[in-house]
């Protein structure tokens, strides 16, 4: 977690510890006072967890400067930052046995059990067109490239689909295409 806080003059697709692509990480918004950084992990029930961890934070009045978080950590620290925590956390509360079922898409055909559509319409209410640029502090979804095996950090263009990168379980949701590259659920190579 140390190398990321020097990311600012980094890619924003980035393979860690290896090569990367033109762009970079934005620097926190001018003026604010410095906060911590935090790297939300996977794990889906454990994951959920990461909302009352963030509550705490805001009701104790320690600022978030910056969220690193893969899979459902990813979803966590995507809608907080986006402002969707409520939305997220109701989602949450709401799963049972019979709504999860009725989310998955069965897919026989593609290359995960699920499609992940239904998953990725929910997301859509909330975030449809939001990007990294409108998030109120700098934020990283890593996924894994699954010709590659390597870790893939994600700091620009839409959120909503770096996201689901981030939790495309292989064999479970169908790999998410990003920039050229077909990514699965970054807990596989980091699951923190």
């Amino acid at each position: 977690m140390l190398e990321w806080a020097s990311l600012r003059s980094k890619p924003d697709v980035r393979e860690a510890n290896g090569p990367a692509s033109s762009g970079g990480v934005p620097d926190p918004k001018p003026g604010r006072k410095a906060g911590i950084s935090l790297a939300l992990g996977g794990g889906c029930a454990r994951g959920w967890a990461h909302i009352g961890v963030l509550r705490a934070l805001d009701e104790a009045g320690i600022e978030v400067s910056m969220i690193a978080g893969t899979s459902v950590g990813a979803l966590v620290g995507g809608c907080y930052l986006a402002g969707k925590l409520d939305e997220l956390e109701e989602f949450a509360r709401s799963l049972t046995k019979r709504r999860i079922f009725g989310l998955l898409d069965l897919n026989l055909r593609g290359s995960g059990l699920f499609g992940g559509m239904k998953l990725d319409q929910r997301l859509r209410e909330h975030l449809d067109g939001a990007r990294f640029d409108d998030l109120s502090k700098p934020f990283v979804a890593v996924a894994s490239e699954i010709r590659t095996g390597h870790e893939i950090w994600l700091s620009s263009g839409s959120l909503v689909t770096a996201m689901r990168a981030s939790y495309a379980l292989p064999g479970v949701f169908e790999p998410v295409p990003c920039n050229g590259r077909m990514l699965v659920d970054g807990a596989l190579v980091n699951p923190v």
